[in-house]
């Protein structure tokens, strides 16, 4: 019979105890030289070591082989968070458990870049935690992440969050910016994805929400405070300094940070979002750690008042744009096409998605896009025909040399010295005429 392995590892070892004076039966000294547990070497003892099985005292191999490159590569880029890089690692086929990842991890942090974290103190007495009720508050906030598409590019966003504090469930959109306008159009998209509107929003003192306040006095953005009076719910500003009382949201935020976008890859803004609304989805489906219940679950018992029809938020959900000379309206960073026979100076537009609608004032369509991302300028149909016939080109106005003038003092003029300049004037007229001709 051909021996295994461990059969040469516990032969040698009686050799050596041989060689010793000891002896070498003894299953004590046996397990200390081999590493095999006792039990085993007892129950083989009795059949002289033969039918050893082949494994016995060889370490089962980690289910992280052939992942470890995968893991270092992670946390030299800075992507430390477990739950992130378990993610990928599922995706690549691994599968262990989270645990098994997080022991690799800790071994191995010594490969992330030198990161410094300060903390501060509280100044004062945090108070007392309360609990909120049924349909009673969202809880709103900011935040700017850096994040890379998939091109590498560097891109600086700004997160929207929203989440219901008595269920924990969020929601998650990225802007370009944080201007009021996109502040409304994310209230309006987080309170469609929540079911409705609830008695009241917490949130900053944003200067999209109150311009100043002096203790119970606030002195709300005008145009804020008729976006509340339309939808019915009211405000509570948290005391400066004092985010923590809006707790939920803020570690929201910062989950966002160390969870969704370590490691994501994008191809452009609606592509982020999209990503967002399913990592939502997910998240609210499971349960909350800190509130012991499945978002979605608890969430389905709440009552809110029902959004208004869109014709009502049209003018929040499209934000007005300034038309430029060349028929053109910019917007987060690309710049989409008007008809020509469009004569307002200003027009509205909407971007669901990958597609881009601009509106009149009243309503009307003026132009539709569906966007590949690969473009700055978007052009539409006859953006510059007029009814009928295409005009005629009309030549531009000559330019008209001009001679600089100093008049330092000290320096001689034109004026000074008797210089003739109207030839200049002749030379320009002559030129006009020629090309009229």
């Amino acid at each position: 019979m051909k021996r295994s392995d461990v059969q040469i590892i516990v032969s040698q070892a009686q050799e050596e105890l041989k060689k010793l004076g000891k002896d070498p039966w003894n299953i004590s000294l046996l397990s200390r030289m081999t590493g095999i547990s006792r039990p085993t070497l007892r129950k083989c003892k009795k059949e002289g070591f033969v039918h050893i099985h082949g494994n016995t005292g060889k370490k089962r191999p980690s289910k992280l082989r052939g992942y470890q490159k995968m893991i270092d590569e992670l946390l030299v880029k800075g992507i430390s968070n477990s739950e992130v890089i378990f993610t990928k690692l599922k995706k690549a086929g691994y599968r262990g458990g989270l645990t098994t990842v997080k022991v690799y991890i800790s071994k191995n942090r010594h490969l992330c870049p030198n990161t410094v974290r300060t903390f501060k103190a509280a100044k004062t007495n945090r108070g007392r935690r309360y609990q909120l009720g049924a349909g009673d508050c969202f809880q709103m906030d900011w935040g700017f992440v850096n994040t890379l598409d998939n091109l590498g590019r560097l891109q600086r966003l700004a997160c929207f969050v929203m989440v219901c504090g008595h269920c924990g469930k969020r929601y998650v959109e990225f802007f370009t910016n944080a201007r009021q306008e996109n502040l409304f159009i994310g209230m309006i998209h987080g309170f469609s994805y929540l079911g409705g509107i609830p008695k009241r929003i917490m949130t900053d003192n944003m200067k999209s929400v109150c311009l100043s306040r002096s203790g119970s006095i606030i002195n709300w953005n005008g145009k804020y405070r008729d976006f509340m009076l339309l939808l019915g719910f009211s405000t509570t500003l948290n005391k400066p300094y004092h985010a923590f009382t809006k707790g939920r949201v803020e570690r929201l935020v910062r989950h966002v940070k160390d969870n969704f976008v370590p490691g994501r890859e994008y191809t452009h803004l609606g592509d982020l979002n999209g990503q967002a609304l399913q990592w939502c989805n997910e998240k609210n489906a499971v349960e909350h750690r800190g509130l012991h219940c499945i978002p979605n679950e608890r969430h389905a018992g709440e009552s809110f008042t029902i959004l208004p029809d869109d014709k009502i938020l049209f003018p929040y959900l499209a934000p007005e744009r300034h038309i430029s000379f060349d028929g053109m309206v910019t917007y987060e960073g690309y710049r989409y096409g008007i008809p020509i026979t469009y004569q307002r100076k200003t027009a509205r537009i909407q971007r669901e998605g990958s597609q881009v609608m601009l509106y009149s004032h009243e309503g009307e369509v003026l132009s539709s896009f569906s966007l590949d991302w690969a473009n700055r300028d978007y052009y539409c149909d006859n953006q510059w025909d007029l009814p009928g016939n295409q005009p005629e080109e009309q030549p531009c106005q000559p330019p008209r040399p001009m001679m600089m003038r100093q008049y330092s003092p000290g320096l001689a003029t034109a004026e000074s010295e008797g210089i003739d300049l109207s030839i200049y004037d002749r030379i320009v007229l002559k030129a006009g005429g020629a090309q009229d001709a």
